[in-house]
């Protein structure tokens, strides 16, 4: 019988290689009609102040942190000068960050550099929603995880990110992946990952601050050496190609914080409640900064549910902090979402399909509903209450579900209600 036993080949078979040659045949079509289709958007002004600043620098030796940047985005958008309450569209991304634009630059064609780089952003959409349900260790039903990913697609914040190319979606993409590399223990890439996403502070600060707490505490080296590894290499090349880049980046920073665009806690409350709209603004901001340090204190004693857990509140937090940020930032809030929808179908299982769908839905269908039939009407109003709406539910849900979150299964009870 030994004689005659015969390994399994390694070797890939004909079907095999016809396969694998479908798929790739399949993915270039889809991505060659995705580039066909996003080539008929319009917007797409948070890609272009990169695509311009970069090639500003590098065909026409402008500074890329110059008036003059802004002046050609606003002219690409607006056919004009950016009117008041208009986004004006200053460069601050950091210039070793700014480097990963520079393919783009050699393409000459806005719209054609644009859909690209909203391809780009399509793929890691994709990537960020399977990540974020790997995260959970959901055994999802098959139909809540294809509900999940057209969730996580079609969603109105996400909507708004592709419309306006915005690379946020790669930073959710980086935020995901970060966990996923921790908890794996692939600590050099997960601080290599860190590096890349390492500014959008109104988006990631309280996250990136915890990763940092927490892997001092863990005394785990290999996070800080793939930081400052990739950090090192990118600043190199950013200051030989831009020695004086760092003080016009900061004067860029600084006019842009003070720009009059997009949403701000103190400025929603006090359209809101003009009167005492500031106080209530910095109560509310006071509770959750004590709520986010209590929760990133124990974060970095617990185990890993614990930890994953508050990155979910720093992400959903940090829009209500009281810093500048956008409607598509909010597409971050994937992560927090994956982990709230698994523990309430998990926990509450004879009820869990009802509720995790009608959670989808709502939070799915609000949004657009607002933006469709009530912006025109009420305005700015809308808009606040649709910017809003996402973090607060997400913070109110995610300490709906903590102790189960942070919490194996521990009695009976525990384990019947889970499938």
């Amino acid at each position: 019988m030994s004689s005659t036993f015969q390994h399994p080949s390694k070797s890939l078979t004909p079907r095999d290689y016809q396969f694998i040659v479908l798929v790739v045949i399949l993915f270039l079509v889809i991505s060659i009609a995705l580039v066909f289709a996003n080539l008929t958007l319009t917007g797409g002004g948070d890609f272009y102040v990169n695509w311009v600043g970069s090639r500003s620098f590098i065909f026409d030796k402008i500074d890329p942190y110059s008036l003059d940047v802004p002046s050609r985005v606003q002219q690409l958008i607006y056919d004009s000068h950016a009117a008041a309450g208009d986004e004006p569209y200053i460069l601050d991304t950091p210039f070793h960050i700014l480097l990963t634009y520079f393919p783009f630059s050699l393409l000459a064609d806005p719209a054609l550099a644009r859909a690209i780089f909203t391809l780009f952003l399509e793929l890691a959409l994709f990537v960020l929603s399977v990540l974020s349900l790997r995260l959970t260790d959901w055994e999802a039903p098959r139909i809540f995880t294809i509900l999940f990913v057209f969730f996580a697609v079609f969603n109105f914040y996400t909507f708004q990110a592709i419309y306006e190319a915005n690379p946020v979606l790669l930073l959710g993409l980086f935020y995901a992946g970060i966990l996923f590399f921790l908890r794996n223990e692939m600590d050099e890439i997960a601080g290599a990952w860190i590096a890349l996403s390492f500014y959008y502070w109104e988006v990631g600060a309280p996250f990136l601050l915890l990763i940092f707490l927490r892997m001092y505490q863990e005394k785990r080296r290999g996070v800080f050496a793939g930081f400052f590894m990739l950090s090192s290499i990118l600043l190199v090349i950013s200051f030989l190609l831009y020695p004086n880049w760092l003080i016009p980046f900061l004067r860029a920073t600084a006019n842009n914080l003070r720009a009059d665009f997009g949403f701000n806690l103190h400025d929603i409350f006090i359209h809101l409640w003009p009167s005492q709209g500031s106080v209530f603004a910095w109560i509310f901001i006071s509770i959750l900064v004590i709520a986010l340090g209590y929760e990133m204190n124990t974060a970095q004693r617990g185990d890993f549910r614990r930890f994953y857990w508050a990155s979910c509140l720093c992400l959903a937090a940090a829009p209500l902090l009281g810093f500048r940020t956008e409607m598509e930032h909010l597409s971050v809030l994937v992560i927090p979402l994956a982990l709230i929808f698994a523990i309430v179908h998990d926990r509450w299982h004879r009820l869990g399909n009802v509720l995790t769908l009608l959670l989808m839905v709502i939070i799915f269908v609000l949004p657009w509903v607002l933006y469709l039939f009530a912006q025109d009407r009420f305005g700015k109003t809308a808009q606040e209450l649709t910017f809003l709406f996402l973090p607060l539910l997400t913070i109110i849900g995610l300490y709906w579900i903590r102790w189960w979150a942070i919490r194996p299964p521990r009695i009976w009870s525990d384990l019947a209600n889970r499938p």
